[in-house]
């Protein structure tokens, strides 16, 4: 006989389709079906091995977005002990990264991530200013206009 009481492993799709179906039951009908179809698109990406964007638009709600993140890191990682932390940029800028259990208690490497991604946020700014100051210079507008 076998003593180990322990839960047997899940496949990693059993995980994701768990997590879903928790989804399903508490949130309205249309706000899943904006997330599942989000979901949709990058997985299709991911099974491509290809990079890109899911462009929800004004279909994710923006109560989603954690709940998206959460469903990518299942989907990527086929585990589900994850966990989400919050840092702060250099300019006062929130940011958040999903991360193994380990690395959240690992003070430095949580620190290596804050410099990683405050890098991406300042480039991010930096190519978003560019934008706004072509689409000005352009007449097309801009953020401001």
């Amino acid at each position: 006989m076998n003593e180990d009481h322990s839960e047997p492993e899940l496949e990693p799709h059993a995980h994701l389709a768990l997590y879903l179906e928790t989804l399903r039951a508490r949130l309205p009908e249309e706000q899943f079906g904006a997330l599942a179809e989000a979901v949709r698109e990058a997985a299709a990406l991911l099974a491509e091995g290809r990079e890109g964007i899911v462009d929800a638009g004004e279909e994710l709600h923006p109560d989603l977005h954690q709940e998206f993140t959460t469903v990518l890191t299942i989907l990527a990682t086929g585990r589900m002990d994850h966990r989400r932390v919050e840092m702060t940029a250099d300019d006062g800028s929130q940011l958040s990264a999903m991360v193994d259990p380990a690395t959240a208690d690992d003070p430095a490497r949580l620190e290596e991530i804050r410099g990683f991604l405050q890098r991406w946020h300042l480039e991010k700014r930096a190519v978003e200013e560019q934008l706004d100051g072509i689409a000005r210079a352009s007449g097309c507008g801009g953020t401001d206009a």
